[in-house]
């Protein structure tokens, strides 16, 4: 996969090159129209009123670009083209960098015209985002990348924790992870059975269950796959239970509430849940990596609908391998073989990225996380780290892959030559990434910070 420094240009002043080009419009002529081109217009006006309902989406133009220290770079918020409908410029937005209004001066400033001023002694990364909002896209937020100064951007580990795994340790196998409802991490361990907190810092609090910090019952399952929480606080746990549904769901304070889901390949059953989220509304999309379907459930576990496509062309699933949803309430879905593809809230597919690239490329995908930026990051490993005995699994080499929300790559680096384990990944608000790994007879959480 080729570097990010290979595809982006220095940007040092002045406006988008398009901007320098003004067209004028003749004067309107009149026209003596017949009948046949009126039923033609009618025709068309109907056509583009009936397609026209689904609200267009937006991006940000150039959606990533490098600066020098000081240098400035004009972006457009554009909608893009509908039905018998051309692309336009959009002027009602609100400008922010990394979230901060007009941003600052260590993260840069931008205007309300959308021009961008980069810091000329850039403080603690070389890397920002950009953000437009705007009343007028489907997507009401929209992102671009802004990489500052000549520094490659990437990740460095600045705290881990691990534990051995002779039997003395909490974890043995983890292949899902969450943030609970009070900022700690949830871990489901798929050979323990079990679902464990932890704080950011690695400080143990306990198991999944009513006991508070590791005091009273905890909760068992056979081999959990996903965990979730909602923004209310309750967890939602999938596994591989034979009998009774399989995806519970437990209050807050680790009661269990309710179970939805029953093992199977009928409407609102499951087989392999390897992706959980959630959008605004509270509903829940879960990833199956058996049937190649998304389910999505209310928050109550009621069944909605599946998006039910098995296959490998653009918008189809084969195996499902996580499962996230952006502030914009767009699905993003890994195949286990690439690519990983983003879809509307109501499963419409928009684009393909992180296409598998052999032999030195990517070939498997095995973690999702996504930040408040709509940035997505992928634990990913290429061609020799393909094959794995079970009983004692060879190493792995693992990459750490990051692309912005319109699908281009920003970094990639290797993380761990020697992984034996999956990686699930988290990302805190700061854009801090969590990532478990199992390393020979050690396990853990890597905590990682951008350069």
């Amino acid at each position: 996969m080729r570097s990010s420094s290979d595809r982006i240009g220095w940007v040092s002043s002045g406006l988008h090159p398009d901007e320098t080009v003004m067209a004028t419009r003749p004067r309107a002529t009149r026209l003596m129209l017949g009948p046949a081109w009126l039923c033609g217009i009618a025709l068309v006006a109907a056509a583009s009123a009936q397609v026209g309902v689904t609200p267009r989406r937006g991006h940000i133009s150039p959606s990533i670009v490098r600066l020098k220290p000081g240098g400035e770079c004009r972006f457009r918020a554009v909608l893009e083209p509908g039905w018998l409908q051309p692309a336009r410029a959009l002027h009602q937005v609100r400008w922010s960098v990394n979230d901060v209004p007009g941003g600052n001066a260590r993260l840069g400033t931008i205007d309300s015209s959308g021009r961008y001023r980069a810091p000329i002694k850039p403080a603690g990364t070389c890397e920002v985002v950009v953000c437009a909002r705007t009343q007028a896209t489907a997507d009401r937020r929209m992102w671009a990348t802004v990489l500052i100064g000549s520094k490659r951007p990437g990740y460095t580990v600045v705290r881990k924790w691990d534990e051995p795994t002779d039997g003395s340790a909490h974890m043995k196998d983890p292949v899902s992870m969450s943030w609970d409802g009070k900022g700690n991490l949830l871990i489901a361990d798929y050979a323990k059975g079990r679902v464990f907190r932890y704080t950011p810092h690695g400080r143990y609090l306990g198991e999944l269950g009513p006991g508070r910090q590791g005091e009273g019952p905890s909760v068992s399952f056979e081999n959990p796959t996903c965990v979730a929480t909602d923004a209310h606080g309750r967890v939602f746990v999938s596994d591989l239970r034979t009998g009774p549904p399989r995806i519970r769901v437990f209050r807050p304070d680790g009661a269990l509430q309710t179970a939805f889901a029953a093992k199977g390949v009928g409407p609102g059953q499951v087989m392999l849940v390897r992706g959980m989220s959630f959008d605004s509304g509270g509903r829940l999309f879960a990833a199956d990596a058996e049937t190649m379907r998304v389910n999505v459930y209310t928050g109550s576990g009621r069944f909605l609908e599946s998006w039910d496509r098995a296959g490998v062309l653009p918008g189809r699933f084969a195996e499902p391998y996580g499962l996230i949803v952006d502030a914009n309430d767009e699905v993003v879905v890994p195949n286990f073989y690439g690519p990983c593809q983003r879809f509307t809230a109501t499963g419409e597919f928009l684009l393909a990225f992180a296409e598998p690239d052999p032999p030195n490329g990517p070939v498997a995908y095995t973690g999702i996380a996504g930040d408040r930026w709509g940035n997505v990051y992928l634990a990913v490993r290429g061609s020799s780290g393909l094959v794995q005995n079970t009983m004692d699994p060879e190493p792995r080499p693992v990459r750490l892959v990051k692309f912005n929300s319109s699908g281009v790559l920003v970094y990639e680096q290797a993380l761990w030559p020697d992984e034996r384990g999956e990686n699930p990944m988290v990302v805190d608000r700061d854009g801090r990434v969590y990532v478990a790994f199992k390393r020979g007879k050690r396990v853990g959480v890597a905590v990682l910070a951008t350069r």
